[in-house]
């Protein structure tokens, strides 16, 4: 007889849209709990996220009614995690305890003293024991590949096994791999063959199976395959009367059976996380690298030694994760004492925003609004003022500006410009733009997964080969900078609209990347630039001044080279825009009810402008996103000699 714990996690992304939280639960987080009550000896060990849990307190209380029932009858195990599901080893200690505290605390409302955790993406480091035993946690869950890559091999991660850090510890259970590809995917046979060749007498053996709830239901082809077809009753049916097979909670295993051992985890997360966290090159090379074993048959033997980037990475992959995650942290350390603060930063911390594997994860403007919007909510119960200094650890300076209205956040090192414009009564930051840019995915057809292969059943997301349509293709583009308000352009007077948009083009200056001297006042800053424009000298001075309804900024520009001079405005605009436009004005107005709402730029003279969408190509696991992540608009002027203009920028 061998031990099983059946377990799944179901989370939905703070900020994610009503109608994909109602589809989530009418295909599969329903479903699946009314099946399982139709088998009393089946057990499930169930994490469900903060978000979600609010969700169906707030719009389907009878779902927490079916949890509860499923709690007495001894059906289900609560495990925790973070309560708004952040990755723990990226808030500080304070956070983690108090997400987890929040999480046991609704555990408790379902009727469960919950002891063990879930670990957002299984991202773990080990500094986290202590956070952990101190939230009073005795056990969490990981894959068997943190393991591997502690060295402990196959054979060996049929147990839990102790781990410690400073002296304390905590049990750590094995996810089984192989059973993450076989469930649901292949025909139930599968994984009761799988789990009958596991047992050869030893009574304290165990296999764990916990992942994604959403692969019962909500990933592509799974809800006919799961439930129409009748995969899971199957399953339930098969797993709960198997004399061979011992269903078992965790908890229940830890009061028969003590952990293995003692090991020591490295930075880990899951197999594919080590790929999707690696910059784009290196995530190809990564990719080549695993199939180039696999083709000579040598990957299984060696795979325990092939390892990719770390979670963390992301905030190097993705500057604007890394200046929106380094915001929130900032602002946790300032609104520790104040609970109602705190609540808004603690919801800043879901992780989904912060990275991108299959899913859209940072691609999705939804989800970074949410982020913003609740550091923003938590920023407002703090007066900061203004200050320099290195908010995201990039090894620049960054000028923080506030007033009764708004945050202003200058990068004098990256062209002089706004890389946050936050609104308080509106809790958005106008720069919520993402930069166009090259993923390793767009050249590589399929991903470095060790899946369960076969031609029964349904295919994973992971196995799905995607081809980028003709139609994104041609409007591809990648950014060779960030994107911001307030940049620089210096372009030959020939520019046309479509080679700009499409990057394309030629930049005669040195001052969208350049450094910018700077010096502040009461609200404003002053900024200038003595650099060059073909070769030739010029120079930039921009002084910009916080209003209660917005800024002002006066230009002044000398260039001995004849040119256009563009200032470009990336706006965190939501409502689609098809095609680019190009037209002559002084004023304009965005409305944007989807996102920003509705704003002014007023100019002292006329201007050429440029309007055009900006557009990702990410993954997704329903194929392509080609997603609208903001419009820019660039302000033209000609200039040969010298210009000076202003630009006001007011919330209607």
């Amino acid at each position: 007889m061998v031990n099983f714990i059946f377990g799944i996690h179901n989370h939905q992304p703070l900020g994610n849209f009503g109608w994909v939280l109602e589809s989530a639960y009418e295909r599969s987080y329903r479903p699946f709990m009314e099946i399982l009550e139709d088998y009393p000896n089946m057990k499930v060990a169930v994490h469900i996220s903060g978000p979600l849990l609010e969700w169906l307190e707030e719009n389907r209380p009878e779902y927490i009614g079916l949890l509860r029932s499923l709690v007495r009858k001894g059906q289900l195990e609560i495990v925790v995690a973070g309560f708004y599901e952040p990755v723990l080893a990226a808030i500080p200690k304070e956070d983690r305890i108090e997400q987890i505290r929040l999480l046991k605390d609704f555990a408790k409302k379902l009727g469960y003293d919950a002891k063990g955790v879930w670990l957002t993406e299984r991202v773990w480091q080990p500094e986290l024991v202590k956070s952990l035993r101190q939230a009073g946690i005795e056990y969490v869950i990981v894959d068997d590949y943190h393991f591997m890559s502690a060295g402990l091999s196959k054979e060996e991660l049929f147990w839990p096994y102790y781990t410690e850090d400073g002296g304390e510890v905590i049990a750590v259970f094995p996810i089984d791999e192989k059973l993450r590809y076989l469930i649901p995917f292949r025909p139930v046979e599968k994984t009761v063959e799988y789990l009958h060749s596991l047992d050869d007498g030893d009574e304290s053996k165990v296999a764990v199976f916990h992942d994604d709830g959403e692969k019962f239901g909500v990933w592509p082809g799974t809800y006919e395959w799961v439930y129409e077809k009748g995969w899971l009753r199957e399953f339930f049916d098969s797993v709960s009367s198997d004399e061979r097979v011992n269903l078992m909670l965790y908890s229940e295993y830890l009061t028969h059976f003590k952990p293995r051992g003692i090991v020591y985890l490295p930075i880990a997360s899951y197999f594919e996380m080590s790929e999707w966290s690696l910059p784009a090159e290196q995530a190809k090379l990564f990719v080549e690298f695993v199939e180039t074993l696999k083709k000579h048959g040598k990957f299984e033997k060696y795979r325990v030694f092939v390892r990719g980037g770390i979670w963390k990475n992301f905030f190097f992959k993705y500057p604007e994760s890394n200046y929106m995650h380094k915001r929130m942290l900032m602002v946790s350390k300032l609104v520790r004492e104040n609970p109602e603060a705190r609540k808004f930063i603690l919801k800043a911390q879901c992780n989904d925003a912060y990275w991108h594997g299959v899913f859209g994860g940072v691609y999705l403007p939804h989800l970074r609004r949410a982020v913003w919007e609740n550091i923003i909510r938590a920023n407002s119960h703090v007066k900061v003022g203004t200050f320099v200094r290195d908010i995201d650890f990039d090894g620049h300076d960054e000028v923080f500006l506030e007033n009764e209205s708004f945050y202003a956040v200058f990068k004098p090192s990256y062209g002089g410009a706004l890389f946050e414009l936050s609104s308080k009564k509106r809790a958005v930051n106008y720069n919520d733009v993402l930069a166009r840019r090259w993923e390793h995915y767009h050249e590589v057809p399929e991903a470095a997964t060790p899946e369960e292969g076969g031609d029964e059943g349904v295919a994973s997301i992971h196995e799905l080969g995607k081809q980028i349509p003709e139609e994104i293709r041609r409007e591809l583009a990648y950014d060779n900078h960030l994107r911001a308000l307030l940049q620089d352009h210096f372009l030959d007077p020939e520019t046309a609209i479509d080679e700009y948009r499409l990057a394309r083009y030629l930049e005669l200056g040195d001052f969208v990347k350049g450094t910018y001297d700077y010096s502040t006042s009461d609200g404003g800053i002053t900024l200038w630039r003595n650099g060059t424009v073909s070769g030739r000298a010029a120079r930039v001075e921009k002084s910009f001044r916080l209003k209660e309804d917005g800024f002002v900024v006066d230009y002044a520009v000398k260039s001995d080279a004849k040119a256009l001079f563009g200032v470009e405005l990336n706006l965190a605009v939501h409502s689609v825009m098809e095609k680019p436009e190009e037209f002559g004005a002084k004023s304009f107005e965005v409305n944007d009810p989807y996102g920003i709402g509705r704003v002014g730029v007023e100019l002292d003279r006329e201007a050429k402008v440029w309007k055009y969408p900006i557009k990702t190509l990410s993954q997704s696991e329903a194929g392509w996103d080609f997603i609208q992540q903001g419009v820019s608009y660039t302000l033209l002027f000609p200039v040969e000699g010298e210009l000076r203009f202003r630009i006001k920028f007011r919330e209607l």
